[in-house]
């Protein structure tokens, strides 16, 4: 016997799986650390590319300055 194919079955299974699939991740950033230096100088003035050189010179912290702008973004 040849079962019938049911797509609304099937369909629930598909949402399932994505649900699965798409579990939400979150990673501490390594920006998250130096956190309350980042604010206080995005607060004092400073501007993203003087954030970005002080994590790389005097916090030896080797991150891309977008990733700078992006943190400073959502947290600053």
């Amino acid at each position: 016997m040849i079962e019938e194919f049911d797509v609304q079955k099937e369909t629930e299974k598909l949402k399932q799986l994505t649900k699965v699939i798409r579990k939400p991740r979150f990673y501490r950033s390594r920006l998250d650390e130096h956190s309350d230096a980042l604010i206080a100088l995005h607060r004092a003035g400073s501007t993203t590319a003087q954030i970005h050189r002080f994590l790389v010179k005097e916090k030896k912290v080797n991150v891309a300055w977008s990733t700078v702008y992006r943190w400073v973004k959502k947290n600053g």
